[in-house]
């Protein structure tokens, strides 16, 4: 049995002009709203804007943690969702999906501290 799942989500959008992968300012909201919604408890965050643009972030919760990084040049989020509690990331992966329209994405699942 598996103490923990870790999702890494990769999401690729059509037009490198998206302005969410330039910018810091939506991403505390999505990555909150996605927390919360999926019955995480949020304990810290942290997010840094870089220059010209991209974006990396980290919402640490009671349950793991989910983060994100972009990479504008690429068209491309890269978003990690690791719980190890009660949280439902199904719920998480269709607030994203929602707040953030991807033109495709690839995902893959670890299971964490199987034995």
């Amino acid at each position: 049995m598996a103490i923990g799942k870790h999702i890494l989500l990769d999401l690729w959008f059509d037009d490198e002009t998206f302005g969410v992968l330039d910018y810091l300012a939506p991403w505390p909201d999505i990555l909150t709203e996605a927390a919360r919604r999926s019955g995480a408890v949020i304990i810290g965050q942290q997010f840094h804007q870089f220059q010209p643009r991209g974006v990396t972030g980290f919402l640490l919760l009671a349950e793991s943690h989910i983060s994100v990084h972009t990479w504008p040049e690429e068209n491309l989020a890269a978003i990690d969702i690791f719980t190890c509690g009660n949280m439902d990331e199904e719920i998480a992966l269709t607030i994203l999906r929602r707040r953030l329209h991807p033109a495709r994405e690839r995902i893959t699942v670890a299971l964490r501290g199987e034995a």
